[in-house]
């Protein structure tokens, strides 16, 4: 079983978590998480994405998929944020993003 992981954030750009979702979720032996920090809901552009997973109980993922947003530089200056993001991406085979989704993992290095 694969295990994919997309942090959301607050202002993230819909299209960029909701996208990926939907094709790897209906691709068999995936289990694709939605996750935010603390599991609360976030908002975007009017919408509001809610009953997601904690990012910080995430234990691992095989893929991190790290979507973009109005938010990132929000989500950039979180520290809880980016430390999941920090750790998760130690051990995933493969750390993706969707457009300034490469922001934040740009971040995650420094």
């Amino acid at each position: 079983m694969t295990t994919v992981v997309i942090p959301v954030y607050d202002e993230v750009t819909q299209l960029d978590f909701t996208a990926p979702h939907q094709f790897l979720s209906i691709v068999p032996d995936i289990t694709v998480i939605v996750a935010s920090v603390g599991g609360v809901p976030v908002a975007s552009q009017g919408l509001s994405f809610a009953k997601l997973a904690d990012l910080e109980s995430v234990e691992r993922c095989d893929v991190l998929c790290v979507p973009g947003g109005l938010g990132c530089i929000q989500a950039m200056e979180d520290p809880r944020y980016l430390s999941s993001i920090r750790r998760l991406a130690q051990t995933a085979e493969y750390v993706t993003s969707v457009c300034s989704g490469s922001l934040i993992l740009g971040r995650r290095v420094c």
